[in-house]
């Protein structure tokens, strides 16, 4: 019996079962500790360069902390699903795309956002690479890209240790990261005059309107957070209330990734005053900044940071996977994730296409956060059937077309599109200037949102989409 409890409490934890009230692990501070060391690696850093590249300083702090926490206060809110019932959105999402659509999303899903890795793996490379030039140690550039697979190989065994080996990880790793953070602030604005990084604003394209790279910015911002959207359920659906589930999302992603966010702004805006260029790489910027020792002690926080973004990551990611692939191990799922990141490491390049990377990510994942809460809140009022969701026996309300829901798909589809013929991510080009106001993001979340409830009010796609009301079970 004993054996039989360890399986199924490792099924709940690495699975699919929902998780029981007794078997919840985390209060607000554990959740908020794990969920800010998942999005405070050294990919803030970049993010901070990345606008600083578009926006002065007091428009960066505006539009990282307002934008982060107003996108997500909104499309956080299904995560209360999850915490209530201790299941995935994935599981639940089967109602929105169908149990074959809900696998095809999946995968999307993951194509479009596990290369955020590979950009914390390849930080976490040149960090190291930075350090051991400042004792005098040249490497091969090949060893750039063995680095950033070791930093990969080493998150993924802490994630096969399991949610134990990550809770204690940020459980240290974070205070100490918030400290870094200060610390950094304080030599970014002391290693330089205040008001050159207070008062900064970036050089401009003669004749460009100001509003468009503060637009930009913005959706930087909503792009940045709205990619956490595919693993949100994953922690909090481990914690005891709702709302501590909820507000360790918003705080812990929000507050805590748009701090490192203007972290990184500081001590790129000093850099470029410095050396003439901005760098994202935390360790040279305190070493040309300060003093190489502080630059050892900023790298020891780098690396583990990377990999402990690595191993949460993995962990999220594997238990999404194990949603549409039930048959499939943890550990294999996991080693999949791991060799996908592993080849765009080999590739090289992420770092270089960061912000099309960015925003092409955000059109995927902006209809989906929408039909999240539109169906959550609007559509089926909290209510869907758990054994279809589960698919058991006799009930299949959510197998719709061969498997597939053709209205929300169709409104996934609908909802790129609508970011597309706004703005152009790869060219930078901007089809639209009314509704680029509101971000090809912001556009395109809204849009969704919309496009699907008023289907949903037409009787026919009303009746195809409820087929579920006969056998809500919660």
């Amino acid at each position: 019996m004993n054996k039989v409890n360890k399986q199924v409490e490792h099924e709940a934890i690495f699975g699919i079962a929902p998780v029981l009230r007794n078997e919840k692990i985390y209060g607000f501070i554990d959740a908020l500790l794990v969920l800010s060391g998942y999005c405070i690696a050294t990919w803030s850093y970049t993010q901070g360069t990345y606008l600083a590249t578009l926006v002065g300083f007091k428009q960066l702090i505006t539009g990282a902390f307002f934008g982060a926490v107003l996108m997500l206060a909104i499309y956080q809110l299904p995560v209360i699903l999850s915490v209530r019932y201790g299941i995935d959105i994935w599981v639940w999402l089967k109602s929105v795309f169908g149990k074959n659509g809900v696998v095809f999303m999946t995968v999307l899903i993951i194509a479009v956002n596990f290369p955020w890795y590979a950009v914390c793996a390849d930080l976490f490379a040149s960090s190291m690479n930075s350090l051991l030039g400042l004792f005098g140690i040249s490497l091969p550039a090949y060893m750039h890209t063995v680095l950033a697979v070791l930093c990969v190989v080493i998150g993924t065994v802490i994630a096969y240790k399991g949610i134990g080996a990550i809770t204690w990880t940020t459980r240290i790793l974070v205070p100490l990261l918030m400290l870094l953070g200060v610390v950094v602030v304080i030599v970014g604005f002391t290693s330089v005059p205040f008001d050159l990084i207070w008062e900064y604003k970036p050089e401009r394209p003669e004749g460009e309107l100001n509003i468009i790279p503060y637009i930009i910015s913005i959706e930087a911002n909503f792009a940045f957070v709205i990619t956490l959207v595919g693993g949100m359920a994953e922690v909090p659906r481990l914690t005891k209330k709702e709302n501590s589930g909820f507000w360790a999302g918003v705080l812990g992603q929000g507050l805590a990734g748009s701090f490192f966010v203007v972290v990184g702004a500081v001590m790129s805006i000093a850099m470029q005053y410095v050396t003439g260029e901005m760098i994202d790489d935390p360790t040279m910027m305190l070493a040309t900044l300060s003093v190489p020792a502080l630059a050892l002690s900023s790298l020891l926080l780098v690396a583990f940071a990377n990999i402990g973004t690595q191993a949460v990551g993995s962990y999220i990611y594997g238990v999404m996977l194990k949603s549409s692939f039930k048959r499939a191990n943890y550990t294999v799922l996991i080693l999949i994730l791991g060799l996908y990141v592993s080849v765009l490491c080999v590739w090289g390049k992420i770092i270089e296409y960061f912000g099309t990377f960015l925003t092409v990510s955000a059109c995927i994942y902006a209809p989906l956060a929408a039909l999240l809460f539109t169906d959550f809140f609007i559509v089926r009022k909290q209510k869907f059937s758990i054994r279809s969701a589960f698919e058991l026996k006799g009930h299949n309300c959510y197998y719709y077309t061969k498997g597939f829901n053709i209205v929300g798909l169709l409104c996934v589809a609908a909802g790129v599109a609508m970011s597309l013929s706004v703005y152009n991510p790869v060219t930078g080009e901007i089809h639209n200037m009314a509704l680029f106001y509101l971000t090809p993001t912001g556009f395109s979340f809204l849009g969704t949102g919309v496009l699907y409830f008023l289907l949903s009010l037409i009787p026919p796609v009303k009746k195809y989409l409820l087929q579920d009301r006969e056998d809500v079970t919660v």
